[in-house]
């Protein structure tokens, strides 16, 4: 009598697939140079995006931010930042959230941002540790929820909303920009010559980015770790980089909790309540995209 042969369980091949992807065919980061005078430590950092559209992609919630610290003897960390608590919040050198990573008081009974805008700005040049370079997409509701009008180019008054239905406007959109992307005019060209509106190739350009070289053709972007030496709480001896990314940001998820009260939001406080992420590949909240090699301070 013949028995079959039971294959590998369906989750355990999705598990397996989802972190070669994530590996090997997402992004990339490496260090490009390191080096140090009598009052600073300096490193560049480039991340390439190696898949075929923005990254982090899909809801605009998703996003990825890079870890970079500083190693002293003992390949103990004596400077960070990205550095991340046990729930994924990015949190400085004391241990406190950094700004925009948490927007509610614990109990929800208020926004702790009176301007209800703050985040992390798109980074050029990194010096301290409440600093970490996130590639997301923000967006802000209308200053009044009842206007007749939202303007989705103009600039942003209403406060950073979760809510795909209060959507106005974009705050922030630094998501690595795939390799040969066509500058605005290309992009209108060819939205016409579809039939689309000309509002679609600007809808997908990147936003409060600044003067940023990488965004113009996109495929990469590097920036510079300035560290003051007076900074570091010991002498530092090699840097290492990772990429980081969150399908649900800290953030994201208390606003979800303290905005609505339905059973569907009870059953997700519920379960992220629940669930303990102590082991890799998620320990902490977060998934490893890639890492560098160690460089040597020299």
């Amino acid at each position: 009598m013949l028995t079959a042969k039971k294959g590998t369980p369906a989750l355990t091949t999705t598990e397996k697939a989802i972190l070669d992807q994530a590996a090997k065919r997402t992004a990339e980061i490496s260090i490009e140079d390191v080096s140090r005078d009598g009052k600073t430590l300096r490193a560049k950092v480039k991340v390439t995006n190696r898949a075929g559209h923005k990254f982090p992609t899909g809801v605009g919630f998703r996003r990825a931010f890079i870890e970079f610290n500083v190693l002293g003897a003992d390949d103990q960390v004596i400077w960070s930042s990205g550095h991340t608590n046990s729930a994924g919040v990015i949190v400085d050198q004391e241990g406190t959230a950094i700004a925009g990573e948490l927007w509610w008081q614990p109990d929800c009974s208020a926004r702790l941002d009176p301007d209800a805008r703050k985040h992390q700005p798109h980074y050029q040049v990194v010096t301290r540790q409440d600093q970490a370079q996130i590639y997301q997409e923000l967006v802000a509701e209308p200053a009044e929820l009842d206007a007749p009008i939202c303007n989705p180019h103009a600039t942003p008054e209403g406060q950073l909303t979760t809510s795909f239905l209060s959507i106005c406007a974009k705050v922030k959109d630094n998501r690595l920009l795939p390799h040969g992307f066509l500058p605005l005019a290309e992009r209108t060209k060819i939205a016409t010559e579809l039939g689309a509106q000309p509002d679609l190739a600007e809808d997908v350009a990147p936003v409060a980015i600044g003067d940023d070289p990488d965004y113009q053709t996109g495929g990469s972007d590097e920036l510079l770790y300035s560290i003051p030496l007076d900074q570091l709480s010991g002498e530092p001896k090699s840097v290492l980089a990772t990429l980081y990314y969150q399908s649900v940001p800290p953030y994201y998820l208390q606003d979800r909790l303290c905005t609505s009260a339905s059973d569907d939001t009870k059953r997700l406080y519920y379960l992220v309540g629940k669930l303990g992420l102590p082991e890799e590949p998620l320990k902490g909240w977060k998934l490893k995209i890639g890492q560098s090699t160690d460089s040597v301070v020299p």
